[in-house]
């Protein structure tokens, strides 16, 4: 893909150059798959964690609003991923991933000892939640920083697939169901796993230690909030990375109804056990599976901005089935082109963004373009609640369906028109 200076920042023309082998210098850490390891058992970790932690908070209060701090608190820590993106960009990358996987370690083991010892409380549940969120974030906005160091440009879709798969594969299918029953057994056995999964990935990114991919800032060292506007900035002016923003936090608002909603459509609405939820999981990992594995493929025959349009429009009208079905076998499939959908466009406008952005900024302002994308979805997550508890469960996906689908015909025009002019492939 190559970037013209139409319609967004500065930036010289790219000529057409051989694509680097793993040994070439814009290549300085070729270890894929050890990143690909550490991601697989962070995941597994973090789809514990997230299924232990409401349990642990349930365990003081049944308080609904009390409850729900817990996942506010994770949300706005992961709101910092501006600070994440400055981090990426002055630190090494690679040493900033093993020192966030050490530091949420320590968070997790503080949580595993109180638990055995009975010393927690409530407010210490909000700060580790807080913090683990920031890390998540974090971490995230590093390893998206990083992966350029790791693979070679052309393979860079193929290989955000992959990443993209096995969490959704680890943490959604195998994590999260893993979780509940680990605090079943013992209310320390989650945190005690996950701990073990951030010390497993820090032993897989610590070596080798040679070829390390370091991160050079050009000119004088500047201050955290100065680097945040210059990336805010760059992305302002990035006519079509901007509108990818503002497209992605829309798309994650009307989404949110699936996630706050789905146990209560599938009891509810389709009538089913409690049990079937996890099948519903299962379909919308598998979809994910296919929609990060077959990325490349898309991109390789109808182009980035097409495939992200068709992953939108897929969406929608997976959103509208699952609206307006009472029969399990078209919500599972419908909610399983949910998953393939989210896993396509975000795997091609990821590696789109690593391709494009400077490396020396890319840290940054992929944190600001994370910040954009995120930070609405609260807001959808009540919306969706207050829709449904004055309707029908199945009303916010209704909602949803018709949103995407009004998103993608409203951002197609424009998005394609933009990526013309940059030469977008």
């Amino acid at each position: 893909m190559e970037a013209s200076s139409t319609g967004g920042p500065e930036r010289a023309p790219q000529k057409e150059a051989p694509v680097p082998s793993a040994s070439a210098p814009g290549v300085a850490w070729p270890h894929f798959g050890r990143l690909w390891l550490a991601s697989a058992v962070s995941a597994l970790g973090d789809g514990v964690r997230n299924t232990a932690l409401p349990l642990l908070a349930l365990s003081f209060t049944d308080n609904p609003v009390l409850l729900s701090l817990t996942t506010i608190v994770t949300a706005f820590g992961m709101m910092m991923a501006p600070i994440g993106g400055v981090w990426a960009d002055i630190f090494d990358r690679r040493a900033l991933l093993i020192a966030i996987d050490l530091a949420r370690f320590v968070v997790v083991a503080l949580i595993a000892v109180g638990v055995v010892t009975d010393s927690l409380n409530l407010l210490f549940v909000y700060i580790a939640a807080a913090v683990l969120g920031m890390g998540e974030s974090v971490f995230l906005v590093t390893a998206q920083a990083f992966l350029p160091k790791v693979v070679p440009p052309d393979r860079l879709t193929t290989s955000n697939g992959r990443l993209h798969a096995v969490q959704v594969v680890l943490r959604d299918s195998v994590g999260q169901p893993l979780g509940g029953v680990l605090f079943a057994f013992a209310a320390a056995a989650p945190f005690i796993l996950d701990g073990v999964s951030f010390l497993l990935g820090v032993l897989l990114l610590l070596f080798p230690v040679l070829r390390t991919a370091r991160t050079d800032p050009a000119g004088p060292r500047t201050s955290w909030w100065q680097m945040i506007r210059e990336g805010m900035r760059y992305l302002r002016e990035d006519r079509l990375l901007i509108r990818l923003a503002v497209v992605l936090g829309t798309l994650n608002f009307f989404t949110m109804s699936l996630g706050v909603l789905m146990v209560l459509y599938v009891v509810q609405w389709l009538d089913l056990p409690e049990s079937a939820y996890g099948f519903f999981l299962a379909a919308n990992a598998l979809g994910g599976v296919v929609g990060g594995l077959s990325s490349d493929w898309v991109r390789r025959r109808i182009g980035v901005l097409p495939g992200a349009l068709t992953a939108l429009a897929v969406m929608g009208v997976a959103c509208l089935l699952l609206g307006g079905t009472r029969t399990p076998a078209v919500a599972a499939i419908s909610f399983g082109a949910v998953g393939f959908g989210i896993a396509t466009w975000q795997t091609l406008i990821t590696a789109f963004r690593q391709a494009t952005i400077p490396q020396d900024i890319l840290g940054r302002v992929n944190g600001v373009f994370r910040l954009l994308s995120v930070c609405v979805s609260p807001f959808g997550a009540i919306t969706a609640g207050v829709v449904a508890q004055f309707t029908e469960i199945n009303v916010p996906m209704l909602v949803s369906g018709v949103g995407i689908l009004a998103l993608t015909a409203i951002s197609a025009r424009p998005l394609l028109r933009l990526g013309a002019a940059q030469a977008v492939r």
